[in-house]
């Protein structure tokens, strides 16, 4: 059997694969390990989609004379991904909610299920977190997708009637306008050093730095709440506001990193205290450190105070200089 990959032959030693599933898995394996993913495969010249491939892993390998596959990293995968969730969100409400038709219901529940999933998967794989793509109401994938689960639970169990056609709807069209900004956040959180992708992330950098300014002046609240849940036993509820601060945190970091590389500062610039940005950044994080390290042993006096005297200031200190990066790129 010949194998393509990407119009080129490979050399390929069978061993124990006896069918054509067994070399697929073979290969996919070697793909992903070099961070790739099959796009298209193709058996004796004719392409095999999704759904047909079932039919054909069983074949024995001495019945096929040629296997063809397409490849493409795994960020163009995601992105594309993200493309075909649009499609579907457009023919579900375009078409399904718009629809009396009872068949329309399996449509419906099938089409949100793989637009909910297909998010997920590309969030994995861009390494972004949902809670820093906001719409200009302030709200977040996080939530946005949230709202969609709940309603794919409620309509496992329910038919969909009049009103939660509209509020499907209007959770999906949340969705698909947040779409674009994925798009961009997948970009500058894929591409730090890839002086090629620099002039879309860096156009898109306000508005990130905006978003995020946004998002820790409301974090800013998390502080004291995180003391008042240990102090009342809610420990899970601390611990997931903690989790909060830390990825936005983490984020945060990353774009301004990226701010310095793009403009080719060190990180003493706009800095309006005696720490330089990396400096702050390493101190706020030795704080949650420590907190979490106290969290876990129950030192709930110390957690407390160092959210209230130490990483809370330093937070605000964050946000002024989020604030001043900002001025300084318009």
């Amino acid at each position: 059997m010949e194998i393509i990959i990407n119009d080129e032959k490979v050399d390929y030693t069978i061993e124990n694969e006896k069918s054509l599933g067994d070399v697929l898995a073979s290969l996919e394996g070697w793909v992903a390990e070099n961070g790739g993913i099959i796009s298209t495969v193709s058996v004796d010249e004719k392409e095999i989609t999704i759904g047909q491939q079932s039919e054909h892993l069983g074949k024995n390998i001495s019945s096929v004379n040629r296997l063809s596959l397409q490849t493409s990293t795994r960020f163009d995968h995601a992105l594309s991904t993200i493309g075909t969730m649009s499609v579907y969100i457009d023919r579900v409400v375009g078409d399904y909610l718009k629809s009396r038709n009872i068949d329309d219901y399996e449509l419906i529940l099938e089409g949100i299920n793989l637009i909910a999933d297909g998010m997920a998967c590309s969030l994995r794989t861009l390494h972004l977190r949902s809670m820093v793509v906001v719409n200009n109401r302030g709200k977040s994938l996080t939530e946005i997708l949230h709202d969609l689960r709940r309603l794919i639970d409620l309509y496992e169990k329910q038919y969909v009637d009049g009103d939660g056609r509209q509020e499907l709807q209007e959770v999906l069209t949340e969705l698909q306008q947040l779409l674009p900004k994925v798009v961009n956040w997948a970009v500058l959180k894929n591409s730090l050093y890839d002086v090629e992708m620099r002039g879309l992330e860096v156009s898109f950098l306000k508005t990130a730095l905006l978003d995020l300014e946004s998002i820790a002046i409301r974090t800013i609240d998390k502080f004291e709440r995180i003391g008042e849940n240990l102090q009342v036993g809610r420990d899970g509820e601390a611990l997931g506001d903690l989790l909060f601060v830390t990825e936005i945190m983490d984020e945060i970091i990353y774009v301004l990193q990226f701010f310095m590389t793009a403009y080719s500062m060190d990180s003493t610039v706009l800095s309006k205290s005696d720490l330089s940005m990396d400096e702050l950044f390493a101190k706020f994080l030795a704080g949650l450190k420590e907190i979490e390290d106290s969290f876990r042993s129950e030192d709930l006096i110390t957690v407390g105070d160092m959210l209230e005297y130490e990483i809370k200031p330093l937070f605000q200190e964050i946000i002024d200089l989020l604030r001043r990066v900002g001025v300084f790129i318009q």
